[in-house]
């Protein structure tokens, strides 16, 4: 968060957020420390936050030197984000440079009623900001210039963190038309968004065709070039539909665009429907990407056989080293949450997962390492201890059950299995076929023989359910159980 807005708006973002996540008001003194600043600046931050956010959204109250947030019920710390940024003069000045709006300074400073010398200041604090993404903010006319690869990142960063506020930024082309293109990329990829990443993946591409219709192309190194045709080759990309999004260009997209629009998605979080179709992109980065499947590997290795499937994980973790293919700084990586207070284990520590990271660093192959340790490791600190208590909850036997006589009778099955087994032995899950992801379920206990796809054991119990049903569920927990001590 602090690589997308200034030093100045950062620091009031995270007052906010101490005040957000308390339980009771807070000292000014102790406010003023944590935010690192004097008393005069945490009032007048205090001053203007109220004078920016709308009282019925946000409002911060003094007490006997002690401060308090109120916030409306439904609204959330990423929504006041959003806001935030939206609301600042960072977003007003990219949101120009990204319409194309070719303004000079003296324009600027007559449409946004504002002095020279106070828009002086305010583009100073923006161009040390835009420098540390190797960036540079051009004045005649105000355009932001550099690697085009790393513009597209610096407003993807922008306009997905201002989302909901902002709204749909872009009036060139529209959410509905580009989602129908990623349907079709889910299909073809055996992978599902969210309704947020989907729209984070939006924002992305429509990002995408407008600088190609302003005429900034992207530019590759020879190294990313070459990747094309391995993922064109193995993916069979060239069978993908663009036409969804050439209706705004007036022309076919080309090759390398074609490459970044698919490669940006990994900025985003999907999930794939099926173990096969993680299998199958495992094999991708084995085949194509070895040294990113050693380190991988090293990295998997301090789970020390806690998990009876790795491959989730081990994907997660190649999906996101496949990010530094084009993101070489942290600036331009979108989901660092320097805010959360994730309440997680800490069986696998950073110190463990540093340690596993120096040893490629100096590597040729792994130098993005050394500028992103931090932010690699917290991730994979996160991603580990997560799984893992995700873990203790899996081993527990997910169960579908199913009845020729509908709805009533499988919550009466589910009842009598319930009379034996608790929550800690036994969930039941609702989908058979789920759409956004692989199935849930261990076991399908039904009282009719049926078919299903994969490998899913199958019981069938008469009803009401017999000594002999119970046996054998008790037989399949038995064996679950010893698994699980192995």
């Amino acid at each position: 968060m602090k690589n997308i807005i200034t030093a100045s708006e950062y620091r009031r973002l995270t007052l906010l957020n101490l005040l957000f996540f308390t339980e009771k008001s807070l000292s000014k003194n102790k406010l003023s420390e944590q935010v690192q600043c004097s008393l005069n600046t945490l009032n007048a931050d205090v001053k203007l936050l109220n004078s920016i956010l709308p009282v019925e959204l946000a409002h911060i109250f003094e007490e006997d030197k002690r401060l308090f947030l109120k916030v409306a019920p439904k609204v959330n710390f990423d929504y006041l984000t959003a806001y935030m940024i939206t609301e600042s003069d960072l977003f007003e000045l990219s949101l120009s440079v990204f319409n194309d709006e070719k303004l000079t300074i003296a324009n600027w400073t007559e449409k946004h009623y504002i002095s020279l010398a106070s828009f002086y200041l305010k583009l100073k604090e923006v161009d040390t900001f835009l420098a540390r993404s190797r960036l540079i903010l051009n004045n005649a006319p105000l355009q932001i210039e550099g690697n085009e690869i790393n513009i597209r990142f610096f407003f993807f960063h922008l306009f997905s963190k201002s989302y909901p506020y902002s709204g749909w930024i872009n009036e060139d082309n529209d959410y509905e038309s580009i989602n129908h293109f990623i349907q079709k990329f889910e299909k073809h990829m055996g992978v599902f968004f969210s309704l947020s990443t989907r729209m984070e993946y939006a924002i992305a591409i429509s990002i995408c065709l407008t600088r190609i219709t302003q005429g900034h192309a992207a530019e590759l190194s020879n190294e990313e070039k070459e990747a094309i045709d391995d993922i064109y080759n193995f993916y069979n990309t060239d069978q993908l539909d663009f036409s969804d999004l050439e209706q705004f260009l007036g022309a076919p997209i080309e090759l390398i665009e074609r490459y970044v629009i698919l490669n940006i998605s990994f900025l985003c979080t999907f999930t794939d429907l099926t173990l096969e179709h993680t299998k199958k992109r495992i094999k991708y980065h084995q085949q194509f990407r070895k040294h990113r499947v050693h380190l991988t590997e090293n990295l998997i290795s301090l789970l020390d056989s806690r998990m009876l499937n790795t491959e989730i994980v081990e994907l997660a973790v190649l999906d996101y080293l496949t990010r530094f293919n084009f993101v070489k700084k942290t600036n331009l990586i979108l989901d660092i949450d320097y805010f959360s207070k994730k309440l997680l284990p800490d069986i696998i520590t950073i110190p463990e997962i540093k340690n596993v990271l120096q040893k490629y660093e100096r590597i040729p192959e792994y130098f993005f390492i050394r500028d992103n340790k931090d932010v690699i490791a917290t991730y994979i600190h996160n991603l580990f201890n997560i799984s893992l208590l995700n873990e203790t909850l899996t081993n527990r036997l997910r169960v579908k059950i199913i009845s020729k006589s509908g709805f009533i009778w499988e919550e009466y099955l589910k009842g009598q299995i319930r009379q034996f087994y608790s929550e800690e032995s036994i969930i039941f899950c609702e989908e058979l076929e789920p759409k956004e992801h692989w199935p849930q379920y261990d076991l399908i206990i039904s009282d009719f023989p049926v078919e299903v796809p994969g490998e899913v054991e199958v019981l069938v119990w008469h009803v009401p359910p017999a000594d002999r049903d119970f046996k054998q569920l008790a037989d399949i927990i038995k064996d679950r159980y010893q698994e699980t001590i192995e």
